[in-house]
């Protein structure tokens, strides 16, 4: 996809020669979905209702007027098109100037109107993290990274589910058994989650104890607001190692605990319009006509549902932060909760609230099956990230006489690369199947594949001793696998677009592996060091801007570009 400015304003000046309107031109020039048809594509759709003939009798008419020219080598009529093919080494001096004059940020758009929030991870207090809450960590985290590259203001933000019934659970089984925590407080909690579960599980008396618990938990009951506020820190200072370790940062953090008051009042005001109406001792909105079914924003016995709390933070989100455009990165099993919760918004008159959007993901399975908390059959991220260092670290050590700062380093940049890429590589709307010997297959569709093409890069510039730079003969640059490198680096800018409008961090991973891809194939097709002198400069350029697209394109998954591995 050759979209460089030299040729499309080539391509627009031949165009206008025929008395085409220039602007016209810019606003509908496509890209062939095949290289063979050409460079560019000029629909002609546009022009059949002015010029009162068919779009296929206009491609053939302006096929047969433009004239080739510098630049311009071949000009052809495919049905409704006009296909314009461009020569070789404009292309490959368009695209390869043009990173090298922008570097990291090569493939960044210009600055867009609005106020983005990015509303991600939301974990639970008092339950383990493990490895099916890393894709939400991961799409979040990217599509925010995405998205201010393309040139949007981003909010990232963290919601803590820090009450609720989950919460409550967990502190009736601690003051009922009387149990003291055992090594990492954070995980113990989890586990002490896991055994409160089953035990309501046998016992469905207690659930009583547990509605009261909780209940004195909303009323911030001293005794139960102590045990709350310890066992809340533990799991928020083990969420705080996860994000450390990532590479992760948000710039406001929500707590569900800070909502119940927000919620109620905005319950009440939901009554007031006639939204919300009282049913056997409950406060219910019915959203049957809408075929949204009815939902309980109340409950009888006083205390707040969640979508009740997310009522309340919308509106904190619209009027303090003053956003135009509201992302929750949310799995697909709460899609009838935000359909519910954007109706409801847009009922109580928020202008904005069409323009909130539920990203959704599917789960990440274990190859056994589905992995859930509540049954304790899951892959703890502590365990995981152990599991990970071990082995890279000795894999990195086997390579390397390296001092073990630099060991770890390299093992932790290349365990992130393996979470995340695995994570991202894959459309958000597909279920993953989590298998760590996969993900770390350093010759599979993985993150450390694509790290390995950029060291790999990175070590023939080193090689080569040699400053790079743009003063080159494009012409040289002749190969067909150089020429295809070439028209794949210049779809990054377009790749960045695409995946921050339809909020798809999954395009870059798979652009970021077809680079890789392309790149092994033309380091085992195509000599660099030992060319002649002018076709090694020109080489090296195209290395050196190879690695600079992999490296812009691996920063916005929050992946490492390692120069060495």
């Amino acid at each position: 996809m050759l979209m460089g400015m030299a040729g499309k304003e080539l391509v627009v000046g031949l165009l206008k020669k025929e008395g085409v309107d220039g602007k016209l031109v810019e606003s509908v020039l496509e890209v062939p979905p095949d290289s063979s048809l050409g460079d560019f594509g000029f629909p002609c759709f546009v022009l059949s209702k002015e010029w009162k003939k068919s779009p296929q009798e206009i491609a053939s008419e302006l096929a047969g007027k433009l004239k080739v020219g510098k630049g311009v080598r071949e000009v052809k009529a495919v049905g409704p098109y006009v296909n314009f093919f461009l020569e070789v080494d404009l292309v490959s001096e368009s695209v390869l100037k043009d990173v090298w004059k922008k570097k990291e940020r090569y493939g960044a758009g210009g600055k867009k109107k609005g106020k983005v929030m990015v509303e991600y991870s939301q974990p639970n207090t008092h339950k383990e993290f493990h490895v099916g809450h890393l894709r939400n960590v991961a799409l979040g985290s990217s599509l925010i990274k995405i998205m201010r590259f393309d040139g949007k203001e981003v909010i990232a933000a963290n919601y803590i589910n820090d009450t609720g019934a989950h919460v409550a659970k967990c502190l009736w089984y601690l003051m009922k058994k009387g149990t003291k925590p055992v090594g990492n407080k954070g995980e113990w909690l989890g586990k002490v989650y896991v055994e409160a579960t089953q035990e309501l599980e046998k016992d469905d008396s207690f659930k009583g104890e547990v509605s009261d618990v909780l209940q004195r938990l909303e009323a911030h009951e001293k005794e139960m607001d102590a045990l709350w506020k310890e066992t809340r820190q533990w799991s928020l200072d083990a969420f705080n190692d996860v994000y450390g370790w990532l590479g992760v940062e948000f710039d406001v953090w929500f707590y569900d605990h800070e909502m119940i008051e927000g919620a109620k009042k905005f319950v009440e005001k939901l009554e007031k319009k006639g939204i919300a109406k009282e049913s056997e001792g409950a406060i219910i909105v019915d959203l049957e006509n809408e075929g949204l079914h009815t939902l309980v924003v109340g409950k009888s016995d006083g205390t707040i549902p969640y979508i009740s709390k997310d009522f309340a933070l919308a509106s904190i989100k619209f009027e303090k932060f003053m956003i135009e455009e509201n992302v929750y990165v949310v799995g697909s099993e709460q899609e009838l909760h935000f359909r519910q919760l954007f109706k409801i918004l847009e009922l109580f008159g928020f202008k904005n609230a069409k323009r909130c959007f539920h990203l959704s993901y599917d789960l990440v399975m274990l190859p056994e099956g589905k992995m859930s908390s509540r049954l304790g059959n899951v892959v703890l991220f502590s365990d995981l990230k152990n599991e990970l260092m071990d082995s890279l670290k000795g894999e990195v050590e086997k390579r390397h006489d390296w001092p073990a700062k630099r060991v770890d380093s390299v093992a932790k940049d290349i365990a992130v690369g393996a979470l995340m890429f695995g994570m991202l590589c894959q459309d958000h709307q597909k279920s993953i199947v989590f298998d760590l010997k996969e993900w770390l297959n350093f010759e599979g569709e993985t993150g450390p594949y694509v790290q390995y093409a950029h060291a790999r890069l990175r070590s023939v510039l080193r090689k080569a001793k040699k400053k790079v730079g743009a003063g080159v003969d494009f012409s040289l640059l002749s190969e067909g696998v150089e020429l295809e490198l070439v028209k794949l680096l210049e779809l990054f800018p377009s790749k960045v677009d695409e995946a921050a409008s339809s909020r798809r961090p999954s395009l870059i991973a798979r652009y970021c592996l077809d680079v890789a891809q392309k790149a092994n194939d033309f380091y085992h097709r195509v000599p660099v060091l030992k060319a002649e002198k002018k076709l090694m400069e020109a080489r090296l350029l195209l290395v050196w801007a190879t690695a600079q697209v992999l490296c812009n394109g691996l920063s916005l998954l929050g992946i490492v570009a390692l120069d060495e591995m």
